[in-house]
């Protein structure tokens, strides 16, 4: 097997995942809740629930590519839908108002100020990633514009390890990284920043998969 033939794919799919989770989103309030509230090994346990429901999704996602992949013509319109759409996230990142990422006010109401177990703070994590339908779609993109006819299924799955550890290691990252008031003060300071980055590149990111397409 040449793993060279499938650089350029994985590198694509790395940073357009990379970038996504730069951006905030419910899962980062949810993180951010539990961490100030009830401490690291709070926020690590929510971290897991989030990437386990990432998981979830990241495999329906290649198990339905694999089985889509043979149809030349549906596998292209997938492909091109999974780059409009980057386009689209793009858009809504280019476009964010600067908010106040640790706010009270944003975090989900569901979340109670009682002691709650580890167990629950696990369920927090995998119901806020499970019940977003955004993050099916995400990960069927993903696997859409990294994924050829001939990509291997070893191949597919070592993609698919490395989005469920990319979402783990990363948000655990988080949990740290609120737990530090300089770093808190930089990330409010930075975030709306990063936020139009992030839509910039996914936006360049959608633009060189549909002309590759053309």
């Amino acid at each position: 097997m040449n793993l060279e033939l499938y650089v350029a794919d994985f590198s694509t799919l790395v940073f357009a995942h990379f970038v996504a989770l730069l951006s905030p989103g419910v899962d980062f309030f949810i993180i951010v809740s539990n961490s100030n509230k009830y401490g690291k090994l709070s926020g690590i346990i929510t971290s897991l629930g989030i990437a386990v429901a990432n998981l979830v999704y990241i495999l329906l996602a290649l198990f339905g590519i694999t089985l889509l992949k043979d149809n030349n013509l549906l596998f292209m319109a997938i492909k091109v839908i999974g780059a409009i759409y980057l386009l689209y996230i793009g858009y809504l990142l280019l476009n964010a108002h600067k908010r106040d990422i640790f706010a009270n006010k944003n975090i989900s109401n569901k979340i109670k100020q009682k002691k709650q177990t580890l167990f629950k703070h696990f369920c927090i994590g995998f119901l806020s990633a499970i019940l977003n339908p955004k993050n099916s779609i995400f990960y069927f993109t993903m696997f859409s514009i990294s994924i050829q006819n001939d990509t291997p299924f070893e191949i597919q799955s070592f993609y698919a390890l490395w989005m469920f550890l990319a979402v783990l290691f990363w948000d655990i990252f988080i949990v740290y990284l609120v737990s530090n008031n300089k770093s808190k003060i930089i990330m409010q300071k930075y975030s709306n920043f990063i936020e139009k980055i992030s839509g910039i590149i996914l936006i360049f990111i959608s633009c060189m998969i549909l002309i590759n397409l053309i």
